[in-house]
C-alpha cells in the first residue's frame, strides 16, 4: 500500500510562495514513492468554504484531505496566525477527520516575526482534528525566498527532510490509519 499524501495550499493569491513549498514538498515525497496531489485553496468556490452553498469541488477537497495519509498544509502568515481559507477549509472537516493523519506543516512569512506561526497556530488546528503534526516545519522568509520560482537549495533541503520524517510518520502510521478507516463521519457543517 503507497503513502497518499495531499498538499493544501492556503493561499488567497497564486502564484504564491507557500504554494510553491508545499508543491516542492509533494515533489519530494513522489521521490520517495508516495502518490501526490494539490489541493489549492485559491481555486476553490469562497462561498462553498463559508457554507453559503454547496460545492461538488469543495466537497471532493475535503473527502481527499480525509482520505489521505499525510497532508502537507502550506500558509502565508496573515493576523500573526494562518490564512482565513485556510480556517474555513478546516471548519468543513469533521472533529476525527486527522486521525491517523501526520501533518507537514509549511508557514511563509515577511520576517522572523512569525517564525512560530506553525507552532501557536497550526500545530493547535491540527490537534483539534487529531491529527499529528511532524515535529519537523518549514517557515521561510521573505529575504529568504523572494521568488517563488525559485527554491533556494538551503530551504529545498528543509523540505526534503520535512518530506522523509513525513513518509516515515505516514508510513509507520498506516496500520493505525486503517483501523480507524469507519470512523470519520461527514463533514459536520454540510
Amino acid at each position: 500500500m503507497s503513502l497518499r499524501a495531499v498538499g493544501i495550499a492556503g493561499s488567497p493569491t497564486a502564484p504564491s510562495r507557500s504554494r510553491a513549498l508545499v508543491t516542492r514538498a509533494l515533489s519530494h515525497l513522489g521521490d520517495l514513492g508516495a502518490e501526490t496531489a494539490l489541493i489549492d485553496l485559491a481555486q476553490l468556490s469562497a462561498d462553498a468554504l463559508l457554507v453559503r452553498r454547496t460545492d461538488a469541488g469543495v466537497d471532493a477537497a475535503i473527502q481527499q484531505a480525509i482520505a489521505a495519509d499525510a497532508l502537507v498544509v502550506g500558509t502565508p502568515v496573515y493576523r500573526a496566525t494562518y490564512s482565513g481559507q485556510l480556517k474555513a477549509f478546516f471548519d468543513l472537516l469533521p472533529q476525527d477527520a486527522l486521525r491517523g493523519h501526520v501533518v507537514g506543516l509549511i508557514v511563509t512569512g515577511y520576517g522572523d516575526a512569525h517564525s512560530l506561526a506553525a507552532d501557536t497556530g497550526l500545530r493547535p488546528l491540527v490537534a483539534s482534528l487529531r491529527g499529528l503534526t511532524a515535529a519537523r516545519s518549514v517557515y521561510a522568509t521573505n529575504a529568504g525566498f523572494p521568488d517563488a520560482a525559485v527554491i533556494p537549495a538551503p530551504l529545498d533541503a528543509e523540505l526534503r527532510a520535512l518530506a522523509e520524517e513525513l513518509a516515515a510518520l505516514g508510513t509507520a502510521l498506516l496500520p493505525t490509519r486503517a483501523a480507524h478507516s469507519g470512523a470519520v463521519r461527514d463533514p459536520i457543517l454540510r
